[in-house]
């Protein structure tokens, strides 16, 4: 039976349809393989914004794990060229009694051809710099701007955290707004000087990310490079390149270790060989999150042993990289239920003294 695949296709509200599966407990990935090109589906439709309906479908499986289900809808994102059309979920729901063309799924908004849909997923927009300046600070107080940054502001010299922002071009969308506490932009920029992309992520004012308001791609048909590659240029070709997953890690130790020079790959698996090609000459270490979840062959967490696994097989092909475990060896087990980073630590610590400066003055 052929995949039902509709000349012309309405916008589809995927939440709605995965509310009306998880409340009937529809069971439409009994198997890996059907569990990966559900993802794939909800990817190729919604992008990011697919994740939180993948979850609520994938849910109904006995054998559901929401770790290892964030990490195939971040495989999913990736492959885009292996798209997959909401006809695969027309089908494995029509047997169920559901049709998603029934008007009661669709969204406001004029039809799109399936063709029309594979020409925009392969168009590349060119980012004007233009763009990316009216992002940022230029001159103008950093304080209010953001909660992630007046945190900073508070634990840090004024100076250190201007110069971080400026260096790796961050973005304030309340420039654009005016509302405070909008998103920061992280803007993706490579070691030739070409804006890819840009991350739009919330913080609340404890400095961790708003799950509320989950990440967004700027540019979903644009490629994306490690967060601060193009701090490369003119950099002393010795100094050791060090690897976070998120980008504020990456801002925030910047400033607490300037020996090395930090980037950020964005995801847990994007710490490969093909975001990391631009740095196959240099020292690289990694520091991965910690994890509750624990792998099994290795006792590390997860993070820590998909890292390692990675940097093995670089090490295989003359590549100078390693893996610091020393968060691995000594969090406790808030600290990795918390899933923390090396940055969280140093918050922490900053945190505390900024206590004991307070308690002197008084």
């Amino acid at each position: 039976m052929k995949p039902y695949c509709p000349k012309k296709r309405y916008p589809v509200n995927l939440d709605l349809i995965a509310s009306d599966v998880a409340s009937r407990g529809i069971d439409i990935a009994p198997t890996r393989l059907a569990w990966e090109l559900l993802a794939r589906c909800c990817a190729t439709a919604d992008g990011e914004q697919g994740r939180d309906a993948f979850h609520l479908m994938a849910a109904v499986w006995p054998d559901y794990s929401r770790h290892d289900s964030e990490l195939c809808y971040s495989r999913a994102v990736r492959q885009t060229g292996k798209a997959l059309s909401l006809g695969y979920l027309a089908r494995v729901l029509r047997p169920h009694g559901i049709d998603i063309n029934n008007p009661r799924y669709r969204k406001a908004g004029k039809p799109q051809t399936i063709k029309n849909q594979k020409q925009q997923a392969k168009t590349m927009k060119n980012i004007e710099l233009n763009t990316m300046i009216a992002t940022l600070p230029n001159g103008r107080s950093l304080l209010g701007s953001n909660p992630l940054i007046d945190l900073l502001l508070r634990l840090y010299p004024q100076t250190t955290v201007l110069k971080a922002v400026i260096n790796y071009f961050i973005g304030f969308q309340a420039y654009k707004t005016g509302k405070r506490g909008d998103a920061l932009i992280f803007w993706q920029i490579n070691e030739k000087k070409q804006i890819l992309n840009a991350k739009r992520i919330y913080y609340k004012a404890d400095g961790h990310r708003d799950k509320k308001m989950p990440p967004m791609v700027e540019y979903p048909g644009n490629p994306q490079c490690l967060f601060g590659l193009h701090n490369l240029n003119g950099a002393d070709p010795d100094k050791p390149i060090a690897i976070v997953e998120s980008e504020k890690s990456a801002l925030i130790m910047s400033m607490v270790k300037p020996e090395y020079l930090w980037m950020a790959c964005g995801s847990l698996n994007n710490f490969n060989e093909k975001f990391l090609q631009p740095l196959r000459h240099r020292t690289i270490v990694g520091f991965p999150d910690v994890d509750i979840k624990r792998d099994r062959a290795s006792g590390f967490s997860v993070s820590s042993a998909m890292w390692e696994k990675t940097a093995s097989r670089l090490r295989e092909q003359g590549w100078n990289i390693t893996i610091d475990k020393s968060l691995e060896n000594n969090a406790s087990t808030s600290q990795r239920m918390g899933k923390n980073d090396i940055a969280d630590l140093a918050l922490e610590h900053a945190m505390k003294q900024h206590v004991k400066r307070l308690t002197r003055k008084k």
